[in-house]
């Protein structure tokens, strides 16, 4: 088993961070938005299908509940998110864990033959992730290595009343 627990965060990919935004606070009660915008990610920090990726992308994560949301917007050059925009059109991207044993989980993806699409890590906030491929059932998969300051900036954003997986 790569990883077992809640699922922590359920991400889409939009065209415009703002409408998105607005839709699910509209619709689907996402009270509060911390937005980072024009997070550049590049070659010495990130890779896409193993070579070296250079990408800019907006953020957006709110609460549904317990529940983590995201919202990417691409901002500049070839990025996973990219690519999906371009061949699917905005949507549902990845479904995001948080495993005990990040080296661990990965180790296992590789054994079971799982293709490992993009990985990288977000500079001076201390989080690794890793794309999985999601095989026959579409979207990808993602791994994060949370350090315990952007636990810790998570836990700001979280609703009364409700609690993160590591908790």
């Amino acid at each position: 088993m790569i990883t077992a627990g809640p699922i922590f965060q359920l991400c889409w990919v939009v065209r415009d961070i703002a409408a998105a935004q607005q839709e699910f606070t509209e619709r689907y009660g996402v009270a509060h938005w911390f937005t980072i915008p024009d997070v550049h990610f590049g070659p010495e920090s990130c890779e896409l299908r193993g070579e070296p990726a250079d990408y800019t992308i907006t953020v957006a994560l709110g609460y549904a509940g317990g529940q983590q949301l995201e919202l990417i917007e691409p901002r500049g050059g070839i990025s996973l998110y990219a690519e999906h925009l371009e061949r699917f059109g905005p949507g549902l991207h990845h479904t995001g864990w948080v495993p005990e044993d990040y080296d661990g989980a990965l180790h296992e993806a590789r054994a079971a033959g799982i293709e490992m699409v993009a990985r990288g890590k977000f500079e001076g906030v201390g989080m690794e992730f890793a794309y999985l491929e999601g095989g026959p059932i579409g979207s990808y998969f993602e791994l994060m290595r949370l350090s315990d300051a952007m636990k810790a900036m998570f836990e700001t954003l979280i609703p009364d009343g409700f609690s993160n997986p590591w908790q």
